[in-house]
């Protein structure tokens, strides 16, 4: 193995901590081809966000309308874990502390 390698902070975590309306709100932005769509992308069963590829994340999720329980949690992430890539999982387990959902 070469020592250029290069290694991102992932988590992957349960689609179960986004509300209906939040899912809703995700796959309607990765439709979009502008502003969100190099950052949010559908993958199969959630959702995969490049946290590190835009200036403040958690605010432009707010702006864009994402719940203030999922911020919650993506900014507890990226501060705890140093999270650059998060994914929304629907077979994820579901992180403790944080508001779930089943619709």
């Amino acid at each position: 193995m070469s020592g250029n390698g290069e290694y991102l902070r992932c988590r992957v975590i349960s689609t179960a901590h986004l509300s209906a309306d939040d899912n809703a709100l995700l796959d309607e932005i990765t439709t979009r081809e502008v502003e969100y769509g190099e950052w949010i992308h559908y993958v199969g069963g959630g959702y995969l966000l490049r946290l590190t590829a835009r200036s403040a994340p958690v605010l432009r999720l707010k702006e864009a309308g994402l719940s203030k329980e999922a911020r919650r949690l993506i900014a507890s992430v990226m501060r705890s874990d140093a999270v650059e890539v998060l994914i929304f999982e629907s077979g994820a387990p579901e992180t403790e502390g944080f508001t779930t959902y089943s619709w």
